[in-house]
């Protein structure tokens, strides 16, 4: 596998892992029922986007920065 596609692949699923624990733990406080509740499925429909959109706001402000220090002339 390319290098590259291997690094984007970890990448990926770190984040995604990190969204799991964060909106479970902030959202689900209670496992008495078998289903999540309405309460329950709308906080983690905001938890999710707020991360997501939170990872990208990182990841453009990283990219940007790899971009300028490889651009850099000595």
């Amino acid at each position: 596998m390319n290098f590259q596609v291997k690094l984007e692949s970890l990448r990926i699923e770190a984040m995604m892992s990190g969204l799991r624990e964060e909106c479970f733990n902030s959202c689900c406080k209670s496992l008495s029922q078998n289903e999540l509740t309405t309460d329950e499925v709308n906080c983690i429909d905001r938890c999710s986007w707020r991360y997501l959109h939170t990872y990208k706001i990182v990841n453009d402000a990283l990219n940007r920065g790899m971009h300028n220090e490889k651009n850099k002339t000595f």
